[in-house]
């Protein structure tokens, strides 16, 4: 008797109770809201040191602007506003990632409480912690992957509510979210397409695609985008410095290369959701006699959503055909497949038994608290072969070129120039990608490189000559080391010359 009262046998009948799984669905949005709370303190808190997007993105924010590089511009003006408000550094950056990452799931959310009840609905969103690149890679390292998600789970969203109840103000801020959407990341227009491809299939989305509403949305959307797209034009060089990732120059590799590549990033992307959605799906089988509900379903809406993701692999697999791309990565398809596991949620649970709902709701917590714990680490040790982003000895490179009264600091690394900006807000920094930064780089400027060589790089030379207009002037090259933080054993090798001149003289 008094076995029955100790704490184990309390956390079986806690576990066995269909109480903690009731609050879950009941509290859904505010756990959500938590659990971003806790993310970005855990970011603020594990390391000081900024990671590659986070460091991109205080280069890029020097100045507001229509374009920057190869992304599109959105992320970096949210990170300015964000920085206006709360100032600028690691708190504002963590703080605008975890905000938009729960704006997306709150978007999935929404959907799917149109879609299905809030059992069905829960389940759909928690296991978007199933998919990796959603729920590990973006909080370790993405930053406009994060804001396009949020915008995709957000049009998606709109879109069903401008099919069910059309009006003039929803038009709008559909039109709206679409040019966020395309302001994001560019793969986002897999998204929209597929979206209104899907639309076409169903009554409700003919309907609104062929009526004066989505004509409101279209002309919100151009009217946004227009001034962005002209600086687009003019900077085609920037906006392609980074074509090189999709390996269209490998002409040399079967025309099908790339399609494989699509298959095998798609079932990256979603390896882990299939396997425990079939677990919990397969616990049906074993447990006969567990009562089933039949959740509310709307067959044409789920009908849309699994169109959206059909399709949208079929546009992308196209492109990549079409465009002799060879490398996909599985993060370039999560405007399409964030919505699979609601999707695989709306066609495997329609009749679900409060244990596969505990099952996918209760390995969706651990999931959320081992994520937090280990991140801390991830930052700290990286893969334990070798340092992480988050190890860079900033601190000693910026103790090092202040000896020389350093103004502006032109480099070959994200990492370096983004710590750099954090640590001396008062510098100027810039790497060959963002070269079109319209700010002043004063002198002393210091030119720096990864690695010990006795030249400096072309491409450093070229950054130097665009910015100042004359040729790089021969110096004297610096050759230092500093350790990483938690790698004492591993130094980090940088090379770096000092330009003296006068301002008056420079370009910008």
């Amino acid at each position: 008797m008094l076995q029955d009262q100790g704490f184990l046998p309390r956390i079986q009948r806690t576990i066995a109770s269909d109480n903690w799984a009731e609050f879950i669905t009941d509290y859904f949005v505010w756990l959500l809201a938590g659990y971003f709370i806790a993310q970005t303190l855990v970011r603020y808190t594990a390391s000081p040191v900024l990671g590659l997007d986070e460091a991109e993105q205080i280069i890029a924010a020097q100045s507001f602007q229509l374009g920057y590089g190869p992304q599109p511009p959105l992320y970096t003006w949210l990170t300015i506003i964000f920085f206006s408000v709360f100032g600028k550094g690691l708190f504002a950056t963590a703080l605008l990632k975890n905000s938009l990452l729960f704006l997306g799931y709150l978007g999935v959310w929404l959907t799917a409480r149109k879609v299905s009840d809030k059992t069905l609905a829960a389940i759909g969103t928690a296991a978007l912690l199933f998919l990796p690149q959603i729920s590990w890679e973006s909080q370790r390292a993405l930053s406009h992957s994060v804001l396009m998600f949020a915008c995709s789970a957000w049009t998606v969203y709109l879109f069903i509510s401008c099919i069910q109840k059309p009006s003039w103000w929803r038009a709008a801020v559909f039109g709206v979210v679409i040019a966020a959407g395309a302001l994001s990341k560019y793969n986002y227009l897999f998204l929209f397409a597929a979206l209104i491809a899907a639309g076409f299939c169903i009554e409700q989305g003919r309907r609104f695609l062929c009526s004066k509403y989505i004509a409101v949305a279209a002309g919100v959307a151009l009217i946004l985008l227009v001034p962005p797209a002209f600086w687009m034009f003019d900077n085609q060089d920037l906006i392609y410095a980074r074509v090189h990732k999709f390996g269209i120059d490998k002409v040399e590799r079967h025309f099908l290369t790339g399609f494989f590549s699509l298959i095998n990033a798609a079932l990256q992307f979603v390896i882990v959701a299939v396997v425990l959605f079939f677990c919990a799906w397969a616990t049906s089988f074993y447990w006969k006699d567990e009562e089933q509900h039949d959740q509310y379903v709307n067959e044409p809406l789920r009908k849309l959503l699994t169109l959206v993701v059909v399709f949208g692999l079929i546009i992308a697999a196209v492109s990549v055909i079409a465009s002799g791309a060879t490398n996909v990565k599985d993060r370039w398809l999560q405007p399409i497949l964030f919505l699979a596991p609601l999707v695989a949620s709306l066609w495997l649970f329609a009749e679900v038994s409060m244990r596969q709902a505990k099952i996918v709701l209760g390995t969706a917590c651990i999931l959320a608290v081992v994520i937090v714990v280990l991140i801390p680490f991830n930052f700290a040790y990286g893969s334990f072969k070798k340092p992480s982003a988050h190890s860079l000895p900033s601190q000693a490179i910026v103790d090092t070129l202040a000896q020389y009264g350093v103004r502006s600091v032109l480099t070959t690394s994200h990492s370096i120039a983004g710590n750099i900006g954090d640590l001396k807000p008062n510098w100027a920094v810039t790497i060959p990608e963002y070269s079109g930064i319209d700010i002043n780089y004063a002198y002393p400027v210091a030119v720096l490189w990864k690695g010990h060589t006795k030249v400096v790089p072309e491409n450093m030379k070229a950054l130097y000559e665009k910015l100042k207009g004359k040729p790089l002037p021969s110096s004297e090259i610096h050759i230092e080391a500093a350790p990483y933080y938690h790698w004492s054993k591993y130094p980090f090798d940088y090379s770096f010359i000092i330009v003296e001149g006068s301002d008056q003289a420079s370009l910008k």
